[in-house]
């Protein structure tokens, strides 16, 4: 039986978290488009304030090669990198364990990442490689396969549920804004990283399920 999982780890195993050194408050998010040459996760989006100054050659990380700026639009900036690992990273893990990544998305302090295995001894596999390496990983979900059109109480997390309710009953989807993410992280006891990331997650889950026929 396939099995969804998610998880949190240390930006320090990831290494976009470089990234962090120019921009510590925005936030990154593999694009998951598959390249037909062949290339591995080439492209991440960069969030964040004043994201249209961001120097790529201002960072620099033992396991990147080059980041070119695609294209930005207002606080996002599409970004193009070349890996050229050299040491265990979760990276690596990811690449050459039997699990599928379904999403990533990094602040300076925390990754936070969705696999999917084709059965739970892809999972397990994919544990035993990040122990063995030092990579402590964080499991937030583990759960059967589920449906993306099924409905949106299954789709969403109860985090996710919760941080968008009170988001929305806050006024935090209003023009302008009632209330901040530093706000609903007060609100919720969990840090503004962890915020966003729920936010972000839920809203691109119930758009999946249903703007798409």
């Amino acid at each position: 039986m396939a099995i969804e999982a998610a998880f949190d780890v240390s930006g320090e195993w990831f290494p976009l978290t470089c990234v962090f050194e120019e921009f510590p408050d925005a936030m990154v998010e593999l694009d998951r488009i598959v390249p037909t040459n062949g290339e591995t996760i080439p492209y991440f989006w960069l969030r964040g304030p004043n994201v249209a100054s961001f120097d790529p050659d201002a960072v620099s990380h033992p396991d990147l090669g080059a980041i070119s700026v695609v294209e930005t639009v207002g606080e996002e900036a599409l970004m193009r990198v070349e890996w050229d690992p050299d040491r265990k990273t979760l990276l690596t893990m990811l690449l050459e364990s039997p699990v599928v990544l379904v999403s990533a998305v990094g602040t300076r302090r925390r990754w936070s990442v969705e696999i999917r295995g084709d059965d739970r001894e892809a999972l397990a596999a994919f544990q035993s490689a990040c122990r063995e390496a030092g990579i402590p990983i964080d499991l937030t979900r583990l759960q059967p396969l589920s449906s993306p059109r099924a409905d949106e109480s299954d789709v969403l997390t109860p985090p996710q549920r919760e941080a968008l309710l009170l988001a929305y009953e806050h006024g935090y989807f209003d023009s302008p804004r009632r209330i901040t993410q530093t706000e609903l992280a007060a609100e919720l006891d969990i840090t503004r990283q962890s915020v966003s990331s729920r936010l972000q997650r839920g809203l691109r889950r119930l758009v999946g399920t249903t703007m798409f026929d």
